[in-house]
């Protein structure tokens, strides 16, 4: 991929891309504010939401129709075989696939109802409610990408991927509280939104808007009109939601580049596996960081378990029920407020009520841990530790604090 965006890069800046940029960034944040901002403060009733919020999204879509009828178009389909009409073949085959790829999870694990109404005048309202925005920033996407080619396309493409995504979801839902709560928004919402606009951004690039467009109407229409959902685990849907745009852009890849280049190139001759590849892995990463398969890693905080875990260690715990546990056993548990405690158990007894509690005790601590441990607080076990690689969210922890 990175091989076919260098061909179409030119280096050349105009003051219509600058404009472009501009402008069209400029009217985004105006229509964000609308819709998110000032329309929900205004305007309480159902139709502020559902039509007066979305009229904002006009303002981008017209200044990013402006912006391309004055940007120059470079043609990157000038030395390939496929035409403008196959690309939106081809985008349309891959939005419908991204779709059948959200069936099959349903299939494998179940079928829920969706939130939304599907009335005749339902479905209209929510055609408008979803369309318009889809349209303008698929128009915008295409505007910045193509004025974006100064500071090179690939750089261009997830920069416009990453903002466009984040536009599309309020400031409180990146200010959650709770570690897993913020997993499960970037995991299964705006990681997967990105990586579908990442592969919208790809069809920009060589058939436009309407190939965008294409690539994400399919889902949209599936999230608003569909009278089923596929129900599963949020890393269930997080895998999909970034596997699905990984394999969109490994076909279209292939498609796309010019067979004589591939003998010179040989090394970028099937890029799109690398994204496969990087995905997956990435969120099979995401989900161990989180204990989704089984193990926890969590940094140490503090010196209450010195010597054996320092400051600054990194440790790895695997999940293990209350019965499992011994004493002298080094145990992660939810301590009071939500905070994890990684101490040694020094005690198994029964409380007032006749129910088991554990007593744990830190190894450089003076006294024991100040409330007995239930059975639904205990986490994971300890297994080992990496030392000294917890000190930068440590000291990035301190650094957020200070500034409070």
């Amino acid at each position: 991929m990175i091989f076919m965006l260098q061909r179409i890069t030119p280096q050349v800046r105009t003051r219509p891309q600058v404009f472009a940029l501009c402008g069209v960034t400029l009217a985004l944040i105006l229509s964000y504010w609308w819709a998110r901002e000032f329309v929900p403060v205004q305007l309480t009733s159902l139709w502020g939401a559902y039509l007066v919020a979305p009229a904002g999204w006009l303002l981008p879509a017209a200044v990013a129709v402006v912006a391309l009828r004055a940007l120059p178009q470079e043609n990157p389909l000038a030395d390939s075989e496929v035409d403008r009409r196959t690309v939106f073949c081809i985008a349309a085959l891959v939005g419908l696939f991204l779709v059948a790829l959200q069936i099959v999870v349903g299939m494998l694990w179940d079928f829920g109802r969706p939130p939304f109404a599907h009335s005749p005048r339902w479905l209209l309202t929510n055609a408008v409610f979803a369309g318009v925005p889809l349209v303008a920033i698929e128009l915008s996407r295409t505007a910045l990408l193509r004025a974006g080619r100064r500071y090179g396309l690939t750089l261009s493409l997830v920069v416009t991927s990453l903002g466009l995504a984040a536009i599309q979801f309020g400031v409180h839902q990146f200010m959650q509280d709770g570690l897993r709560e913020q997993g499960q928004f970037w995991g299964s919402a705006f990681i997967p939104l990105a990586a579908t606009g990442l592969l919208a951004g790809f069809f920009a690039l060589y058939g436009g808007a309407r190939a965008a467009i294409l690539i994400s109407a399919p889902l949209v229409m599936f999230t608003y009109w569909s009278p089923f959902h596929p129900v599963a685990a949020w890393p269930i849907l997080a895998l999909a939601g970034v596997a699905g745009p990984a394999m969109g852009l490994w076909i279209a890849e292939g498609l796309f580049e010019p067979e004589e280049e591939s003998e010179p190139q040989g090394r970028f001759s099937l890029p799109g596996v690398s994204w496969v590849m990087t995905s997956i892995l990435g969120l099979i990463i995401f989900w161990f960081s989180f204990g989704f398969l089984g193990y926890l890693p969590a940094f140490v905080p503090s010196h209450s378990m010195e010597p054996m875990i320092r400051q600054g260690d990194v440790v790895l715990t695997k999940d293990i029920t209350a019965d499992e546990v011994r004493v002298n056993d080094v145990v992660l548990y939810d301590g009071p407020g939500g905070r994890r405690v990684l101490h040694r158990v020094i005690e198994i007894r029964k409380d007032e009520d006749g129910a088991r509690v554990f007593i744990f005790k830190g190894d450089n601590n003076n006294a024991d841990d100040l409330f007995p441990v239930q059975d639904k607080q205990i986490r994971a076990k300890y297994l080992g530790r990496v030392p000294k690689l917890g000190w930068l969210p440590i000291k990035v922890n301190h650094g957020i604090q200070a500034l409070r």
